[in-house]
């Protein structure tokens, strides 16, 4: 009977997630992608991008997925690329080659701070090598 408290006291005391405290800064805006814009250019996709607010610094990230020629309907999202953290916010530029001419891709970007808060995702652009 003895034994059976103590592990049952044992196993009680191992409940739970324990973990260090996370602090929580709510005061400071979430990130937001001000200006999102592309060009292509022969076979090459060139971003610029322009955030602002979030905490700390703050990386974007790029989703990609093929777009189906029959229904022109957006196939699963991929990550395509992260970038690193950056205290930069504005001038942000990423050069995508487009490898196939026959595939139409589509494109979202979104923004994290160093608190792991995600933007909302950009408007969806398209883009097939010429």
């Amino acid at each position: 009977m003895r034994s059976f408290l103590l592990l049952f006291m044992l196993l009680l005391a191992n409940c739970g997630l324990k973990t260090n405290l996370i602090v929580y800064d709510d005061s400071a805006p979430e990130p937001e992608l001000v200006k999102v814009s592309s060009l292509v250019d022969g076979d090459m996709l060139s971003l610029n991008l322009d955030m602002q607010g979030g905490v700390g610094a703050v990386l974007y990230q790029i989703d990609r997925a093929e777009v189906v020629p029959d229904c022109q309907c957006i196939n699963k999202w991929l990550r395509f690329y992260e970038s690193s953290a950056s205290t930069q916010r504005s001038g942000l530029k990423r050069h995508i080659k487009l490898r196939q001419s026959e595939i139409t891709y589509a494109f979202r970007v979104r923004a994290v701070d160093s608190l792991g808060r995600k933007s909302a995702w950009s408007k969806v652009f398209k883009a097939r090598a010429k």
